[in-house]
């Protein structure tokens, strides 16, 4: 990969994670109409991030656009007292602004260049800059200052608080040291030179020319700094203590006879390492969490250290995969035939070791990409946020479960069925604030997003407190588009209420914004069984409606039960299985029309022959020879009965091969498939398609 692609990946990684950061920080403070100080000064870092990384690549739109984004904040920092009306529009332009910076940042993932015109939303910063500001604001844009000269003794004046101005002048030193392995150490040290823009007077660092590799000197000696700043100390080392992949920070203060021969015009090396260290003064202590504060050896400097390392997700991928396929090769050596019926002891013992070992891979791999639903979560308060807007409807959404973790390639595909779902509950499911005060309904509507752990699923739920389903009229609309052929008393509530995640079926007679075109449930459905999950629909006329998704937590490995019914071998998930036992003809009770069901300590399931299920021939018929299976999901519980259980087997999924889903579509209870010990194929059971509607 060429230096100007990492730089690329630094860039939109960086400036995504500040954006959904700062996005977040502004839906939280909007109930309130108003910014505290330190969200303030937290927006105005994070604007100053994103121009000075942004004109370090190049982007001439998106520098001039935070920029002007920074001086609005940089004039809020010294007028807290906005009118609320100045605050909800400045709230909403940044929003604005966000946006537009997020489709600019997917330009650059793409391959293009970011070349959005931003004279609107600037020319609307300028404006609240000037209200802000008192009528003193300007109305155009400071020159920038260009990346190939970020020291230069051309640079026009910095913008300075008005509270440090006539402040004496302060001199500082800094030493950088970055992660080891970051790489790119000549293009971070040009990043902390912009990210200090503003905040000196005079600036003067070593290795003095950065537009050169000088990245084995950064590495070897530091990025060493000396500023002359108004500002105080804690500003400027908060500012160098953010710095991306910062490992180790020195900071101290200088008095002007040491700092003076560092800004001479002939840019003369550093005075000596020990001079330099003996006028070293006041020094600060930064520390990272959970890293334990040790002094230097002359005990004045002192260390930060960021524990975490950012690696590409396609490596993660990759890993996962060689974990796949060590599982399965380590299962194809140890139950291989020819050493099955061999009872060697140092071989059993090394093969448990082998399995403790793989067990342990798995684990640490799995967990390096499982991740918070949280950040998905928190995106949807945007979509709740701008459809109140649009449609008029107050309404406020409630997050539960936040930290339910799930593999990261899961919560990727969960963004857009969370979002239709929302997007459904706003348009379809909440009704007017009128509606909802004369029916003595709260003038607010809630609508609440739930994520938490059954096993080795993950179930989430989306719940409005609204107008409901309305069965009546979901039938009608199936009976006219010729999809439900029964008649309306024999049709379950279930049933119609599925009706909606049918392609192309709408209950809206006008087309809207938001709906009318019966595309958005469809798309839910769709995406949530390419994960291997079901979703449910339950609908209280009046009091509103729940879409229940049931997800896999990964779609990597899991741990299962190898079952054989005639020739065939099944895995049942061993998260599913509740028990395992051999059937009594007592327990047994058999509807008048051939439903057969189990008594189990009171209770009754449903049975399922899984050879009538998948048309296997050669099975075992009597129900006293087999074997039945307890398997339960949240959507109910069922006994399989199997000819016998062969065994644990940890299951690598793999999905069913692609023209055998161009054929037949989704293959009814198949969550994919695995690989045997003898090489063989297995399919693998989808516990919660089994389980549904399987009520005695």
């Amino acid at each position: 990969m060429s230096t100007s692609d990492s730089l690329t990946e630094v860039y939109i990684y960086e400036n995504t994670q500040l954006l959904e950061q700062l996005e977040e920080m502004l839906l939280n403070s909007e109930k309130s109409a108003a910014l505290k100080k330190a969200d303030i000064d937290e927006i105005f870092r994070v604007m100053h991030t994103i121009k000075g990384s942004s004109a370090m690549m190049g982007y001439e739109g998106l520098t001039q656009l935070s920029h002007s984004m920074e001086d609005m904040f940089a004039a809020l920092r010294q007028n807290l007292d906005t009118p609320r009306e100045a605050w909800e529009l400045i709230i909403s332009l940044v929003l604005e602004c966000i946006d537009f910076i997020k489709v600019e940042v997917s330009k650059v993932q793409e391959g293009f260049l970011p070349d959005g015109e931003i004279s609107s939303l600037h020319d609307r910063a300028m404006d609240l800059l000037h209200l802000i500001s008192g009528g003193q604001g300007s109305n155009a844009l400071p020159p920038e200052s260009t990346p190939e000269s970020p020291h230069s003794s051309e640079k026009v004046e910095p913008y300075v608080p008005q509270s440090h101005k006539d402040s004496a002048s302060h001199y500082y030193k800094a030493r950088l040291f970055f992660i080891t392995g970051c790489a790119m150490e000549s293009v971070r040290a040009f990043a902390v030179v912009n990210s200090l823009d503003g905040l000196y007077t005079r600036i003067a660092h070593e290795p003095k020319n950065l537009n050169i590799n000088c990245d084995e000197a950064i590495v070897a000696n530091g990025f060493l700094l000396y500023l002359e700043s108004p500002c105080p100390s804690q500003e400027i080392e908060s500012r160098l203590a953010d710095t991306m992949f910062l490992q180790h920070l020195e900071f101290s203060e200088l008095s002007l006879e040491e700092a003076l021969p560092h800004f001479s015009a002939s840019a003369q090396e550093p005075t000596s390492q020990a001079a330099s260290d003996a006028v070293q003064k006041s020094p600060t202590k930064i520390t990272a969490p959970q890293q334990e504060a040790k002094d230097s050896a002359n005990g004045a400097s002192k260390s930060i250290t960021q524990n975490f390392l950012s690696v590409n997700v396609g490596k993660v991928d990759r890993l996962m995969d060689l974990v796949g396929e060590i599982v399965t090769t380590e299962s194809m050596v140890v139950k291989h035939p020819q050493i099955l019926d061999l009872h060697i002891e140092s071989f059993d013992k090394q093969s448990r070791r082998l399995r403790q070992l793989t067990g342990e891979l798995q684990d640490v791999v799995m967990s390096i990409r499982m991740v918070p639903i949280s950040s998905t979560f928190h995106k949807m308060q945007r979509i709740v946020r701008d459809m109140s807007i649009k449609t008029g409807k107050e309404a406020q959404l409630i997050l539960r479960g936040e930290q339910t973790e799930v593999d990261k390639n899961v919560l990727e595909t969960l963004s857009d069925p969370l979002m239709h779902m929302i997007r459904n509950s706003m348009d379809h499911g909440l009704e007017t604030t009128e509606e909802r005060l004369a029916l003595d309904k709260p003038a607010v509507g809630t609508i609440i997003l739930e994520a938490r752990n059954t096993g080795g699923d993950v179930v989430i739920t989306v719940s409005d407190d609204g107008r409901g389903l309305d069965r009546e009229k979901l039938i009608k609309k199936a009976q006219e588009k010729g999809i439900a052929q029964k008649n309306e008393d024999e049709i379950s509530d279930r049933e119609a209420f599925n009706y909606i995640l049918l392609p192309g079926f709408s209950t809206n007679d006008q087309v809207t914004e938001f709906s009318g075109r019966g595309v958005g449930m469809d798309v839910v459905n769709s995406n949530v069984e390419k994960m291997g999950g079901t979703l449910a629909i339950d609908s209280d006329p009046g009091k509103g409606t729940t879409f229940t998704m049931q997800i896999p937590l990964t779609l990597a490995i899991v741990d299962g039960m190898d079952v054989q019914v005639g020739e065939e071998h099944y895995i049942i998930p061993i998260l599913n299985i509740r028990e395992s036992f051999e059937l009594k003809n007592k327990d047994l009770i058999v509807a008048p029309d051939g439903t057969e069901n189990i008594i189990i300590r009171g209770k009754c399931f449903l049975v399922r022959r899984l050879h009538q299920l998948f048309g296997i021939p050669n099975a075992k018929q009597d129900l006293q020879e087999g074997i039945m299976v307890l398997v339960e999901s949240d959507r109910g519980s069922v006994c399989l009965f199997v000819d016998q259980i062969v065994g644990e087997q940890q299951a690598v999924i793999k999905p069913l091969p692609s023209f055998l889903s161009r054929m037949m579509g989704r293959v009814p209870h198949i969550s994919g498939c695995t690989i045997l010990g003898n090489g063989s194929v297995s399919l693998i059971l989808d516990s919660g398609s089994l389980t549904r509607s399987t009520a005695c």
